[in-house]
């Protein structure tokens, strides 16, 4: 469609090369925002990554707008071949200082390709820590839990190690214990698991884990584990596992 329009504009003179540039504007915006449309109900209807959604939109996207502007300049006048050939010389002259956007860019379609960094998942990386909002080819945003949007370079998650906090289901609660002397382990340990299993947002299939790690003045010091499965809500199943280990250990 956009090759029949290059055709048809490049007889036109005057008022008509306006009209055209009108409408080959119109034209682009209606096709961006058709093809969004379509990649957004495509991506419920289907459920496709939205890593891979979002990637499919901007290459839809890039390849509209540079093929308007091919057409915009061959409508005005201008010899798009004499530019191609102007920047190629172009490029290799300041080729080094475009080589951080072209690291970029490879590294994010690495990223995309081995799936390690998703849109909604919680990562850290170079001491910045937030949930994916958008993996894009030269950039990866975060939403910090202080609402602030961070770009971070996509050569920088490629060459620095980093943590998926969501990449799996299972996430561990720790919890330390001060268990008295005369206190009876074992029986701890029943009454633990017995408040373990009531909780749904523990992952099923799991036992709680107790880790011996000294011996103080006034007790046992142990670690109990347990694992659950919202990331997110870890703070707040800590404070009820907790809890309720308080109330067994204040037990006469």
């Amino acid at each position: 469609m956009y090759y029949k329009f290059l055709t048809l504009n490049q007889n036109l003179e005057g008022y008509e090369k306006i009209v055209a540039i009108i409408i080959l504007i119109i034209l682009s915006i209606l096709l961006i925002k058709i093809s969004e449309y379509i990649i957004k109900k495509s991506t419920v209807k289907f459920e496709i990554e939205l890593t891979l959604s979002y990637l499919i939109r901007d290459s839809i996207k890039y390849i509209v707008i540079v093929s308007a502007i091919v057409i915009f300049l061959e409508t005005i006048g201008i010899d798009i071949t004499g530019i191609f050939w102007s920047l190629g010389i172009v490029g290799i002259s300041v080729g080094f200082a475009g080589r951080d956007m072209i690291s970029n860019f490879i590294s994010g379609i690495f990223i995309l390709a081995d799936k390690t960094v998703k849109v909604g998942e919680k990562i850290e990386v170079d001491n910045v820590s937030g949930r994916v909002q958008r993996v894009g080819f030269r950039t990866t945003t975060l939403l910090t839990s202080d609402n602030i949007l961070i770009s971070i370079p996509n050569s920088v998650l490629s060459k620095n190690p980093y943590m998926n906090y969501t990449y799996l289901d299972e996430h561990r609660i720790d919890i330390d214990i001060l268990v008295p002397y005369e206190k009876d382990l074992i029986e701890l340990k029943k009454e633990i698991l017995d408040i373990y299993c009531q909780f749904d947002w523990i992952l099923p299939k799991t036992d709680p884990r107790f880790d011996t790690v000294g011996f103080e003045e006034k007790g046992i010091k142990i670690i109990l584990s347990a694992w659950a499965n919202d990331y997110e809500k870890r703070f707040e199943y800590k404070i009820i596992l907790a809890n309720e280990v308080r109330k067994l250990m204040s037990k006469t």
